[in-house]
This record gives structure tokens, sequence and C-alpha cells, in this order.
């Protein structure tokens, strides 16, 4: 399927299985047999750029927040469903287990909140209230005038500070997937997913934030 990868993980009998969702929409996943618990993550979709003519109305957009949810959630082989939503740019990104419709406890799931989009003068902002998650992250702010360059997307072990995409060191594999998107740059530069913003432009045009992005690892 697009934008989905799935992967069995290590050699040992039941290894983790894990889904990478890397493409806007809605699905779901049916618990595997065999498997008991369940850990999701969400970084939300990046903010939008504002282009001007107007120097001192250029701004970029903020990167989207990080989300995981409480470990090891208990699932039902074969029965439990988990719900997904990847946001596009300026929306958010969710994961529920059991339910489909976006969480409000991180003992069911994760909500990552997008990055927002800048407007004339002002600069997107990645520290949207709203996320939910044992653990949460920011994006990075964007900037206003000249070379102002999105802010870029949370990650899984760090915040994104500026255009600087926040990492993604925790060992889980697929490796580094959960790393933050880079803002896009000045004049040119949509987001890069997942979470970037989109940067700052010295024409009327809106350069677009990147796509969000959900981890779906399933444990025996």
């Amino acid at each position: 399927m697009s934008g989905i990868m799935a992967m069995l993980l290590g050699g040992a009998s039941l290894p983790p299985v894990t889904y990478v969702v890397t493409a806007s929409g809605t699905g779901s996943y049916t618990t595997p047999s065999g498997y008991t618990k369940v850990t999701v993550e969400a970084i939300g979709g990046g903010g939008n750029g504002f282009g001007s003519t107007t120097t001192n109305q250029r701004a970029s957009g903020g990167g989207g927040r990080y989300a995981i949810s409480n470990a090891n959630i208990s699932v039902t082989g074969g029965t439990t469903v988990v719900y997904y939503s990847v946001g596009a740019a300026v929306n958010d990104s969710w994961v529920n287990v059991g339910t489909n419709s976006a969480p409000t406890l991180s003992s069911a799931g994760c909500l990552a909140k997008s990055g927002t989009s800048a407007s004339s003068g002002t600069a997107g902002l990645g520290s949207q209230a709203g996320s939910v998650g044992a653990t949460t992250r920011n994006g990075g702010n964007g900037a206003t005038g000249n070379n102002s360059a999105g802010g870029g997307g949370a990650g899984a072990t760090t915040a994104g500070s500026g255009s600087t995409a926040g990492t993604d060191t925790t060992g889980l594999s697929p490796s580094n997937l959960m790393g933050g998107g880079t803002g896009g740059t000045y004049n040119s530069g949509s987001g890069t997913a997942p979470g970037g913003g989109g940067g700052g432009a010295s024409t009327a045009v809106n350069l677009s934030g990147a796509v969000g992005r959900v981890r779906i690892t399933f444990y025996a």
C-alpha cells in the first residue's frame, strides 16, 4: 500500500511488527494473531508559509509536534483494531486503540498537533496546544522577513528547533523514521516530511507544510 511500510523485526519467535504510515489519510490495522501489546506514535503535519512582496509580511510555518502513547497498551490478537489518521499540512495526526476517533488519553493512543500556518508578518508555531501522549515534543517555530525558513518537525528523541528537525535515536525499527522533517527554505521550499513547516517567500505564494506520519508497533 502506498505510504505504508510493514516490517517484521528481529529473529525471535513472534518479533515486533511495525507499521509506518507516511501518506496522509485514515486507516486501521487489526492486531496480528498472538500479539498482546501495542505502542503508537505520531507527528503532525507542518504549517504553511506566507509569501508577500512586502518584506515585513513574509513568514514561515511551524513544524508539527510529536506524541507517543503509553508503552504496551493491551490488545487482543486477531480482534483489537488500531485506527489512525495521518495529517496533511496543517492537520493533526493521531492513533487510537479500539476507537475510530482522536484519543483523549495516552492510555488509548496519541495525538500530535500540526504546526500552525504563518500569516502576514506572523510566523507559524510548533507548540500548538492539545497534543495527547505519555511524551510530547514541540516542532520548531517559523520565522519572519527575508530568509524565513519553516520550522522543523518534532522527532521521537528531540524537539524541532527553528528550521532544524527533531531526531529519532530511539533504536526502534525502521530506523530513524520518526525523526522530524526539515523546515522549508525561503522562497523555494515546502516543508520536508514528516511535519516540516513551509518556508516564507518574496512572492504571493504560500509554500506548503509537509505531511505528518504515524508508527504502530505490536508486541507479543
